[in-house]
């Protein structure tokens, strides 16, 4: 039997309103755990998502001069950099962590996000068992 990707998604508050319809469109099995910022997700957060077997990580952020806190989104990205750097000295691929920067309430650009991130962490796999 098949096993599903599991997607740790780590999302500022703001960047995320979808429904449960919407994220039946995303393949693979979805865990959100919601922020009041993005630049409150720490890299022990994300680490932490590996460990308890997320195929990849996805942070999503709000966009570039959006944030509510004005510049969540840059501290979250410095984080992601610095997690990228621990993943490789760890042997995981870095490709495997990734951050968007979402549209505010926007749930069509946060399904379309993760849809893309599904699709890369399957070519991944695809590529670590040699197919």
């Amino acid at each position: 039997m098949k096993k599903a990707l599991k997607i740790s998604i780590l999302c500022c508050n703001y960047t995320n309103l979808s429904e449960r319809e919407d994220l039946e469109k995303v393949l693979g099995v979805l865990e959100i755990k919601r922020f009041p910022c993005s630049g409150h997700i720490e890299i022990t957060d994300i680490l932490r998502a590996f460990r308890e077997g997320a195929s990849g990580v996805m942070v999503g952020g709000c966009e570039k001069g959006t944030c509510h806190n004005e510049r969540g989104s840059e501290r979250a990205e410095k984080r992601v950099l610095e997690a990228k750097k621990i993943l490789e000295e760890i042997g995981i691929e870095k490709e495997r962590l990734a951050i968007f920067y979402i549209p505010r309430l926007s749930a069509e650009d946060f399904v379309n996000n993760a849809k893309v991130f599904y699709e890369l962490l399957l070519k991944l796999d695809l590529k670590e068992k040699g197919q």
